[in-house]
């Protein structure tokens, strides 16, 4: 995607699960504070529920309800953070979205505090996610004016909606990683406006066939693909509203 003067972003989120059998000490959050706090110097906790299920070949053996402690390193102005959760690692970036270079170094480094600290010798699942929050100007608008991915819809249909959702899954790297490409409306924070959400969420299909030291690799190669999905929905008209310069973009 190229860089615009108004990026749509409004998220990007990478990921990385670790394997059940990684270390994961008690301690583990305040030594990866030790690395990170002179550039993510803020510290807040939160508590999430999460449903727990055990299985076997008859179906379902057990569930129970578990309370999981998410640890939260933030930057000085809150836009850039880190949730870091038993053998979980998120790494979030809200509007304004600074450049590839700037999540990329963040992403880098949380990652890399991990596996230094754990020994981690596997991963369950990486992920790259891009939010896309796009405002276009007028209530009837035309999506095929906009967009290169958009539902289509037969002359006998009617041609107004009031909603829609219309998503494809792409498969890369001989169906080891998946990109789920999702285009829906949205509510509009501007008046006499359209509003869209356009996300590509980046995958690995399956776990433990990326090594933890190939990791950071693996995520530049999802941006790649992420760059080139946007710039394949979307057209120039829809371009020139972001006011193409080279400051923001994926």
């Amino acid at each position: 995607m190229s860089r615009y003067r108004d990026s749509p972003i409004v998220e990007a989120v990478c990921e990385f699960w670790f394997s059940p059998d990684t270390p994961w000490e008690q301690d583990l959050p305040e030594r990866f504070y030790g690395s990170v706090k002179n550039q993510l110097p803020i510290r807040e906790s939160k508590k999430k529920q999460a449903l727990q299920i055990k299985t076997n070949p008859t179906g379902i053996e057990e569930h129970s309800l578990e309370t999981i402690d998410i640890q939260i390193f933030l930057a000085e102005d809150r836009r850039m953070l880190v949730q870091f959760s038993p053998r979980r690692l998120s790494i979030n970036c809200i509007r304004p979205y600074p450049s590839w270079d700037g999540f990329r170094a963040v992403i880098r480094q949380a990652y890399e505090t991990v596996v230094s600290l754990t020994g981690a010798k596997r991963l369950d699942r990486i992920g790259l996610l891009y939010v896309n929050k796009i405002e276009i100007p007028g209530k009837n608008i035309k999506l095929k004016d906009y967009f290169m991915f958009y539902p289509y819809r037969g002359d006998e249909l009617p041609q107004n909606t009031m909603n829609f959702m219309v998503g494809c899954d792409f498969p890369y790297n001989e169906n080891r990683d998946i990109c789920r490409l999702k285009l829906t409306r949205a509510m509009s924070e501007k008046q006499n406006s359209s509003a869209y959400l356009l996300t590509t969420d980046y995958f690995l299909a399956k776990k433990n066939t990326v090594k933890p030291e190939d990791a950071l690799t693996w995520v530049e190669e999802a941006h790649t693909v992420a760059k080139s999905l946007f710039k394949g929905c979307v057209t120039e008209q829809l371009e020139e509203i972001f006011n193409q310069e080279e400051q923001h973009g994926i």
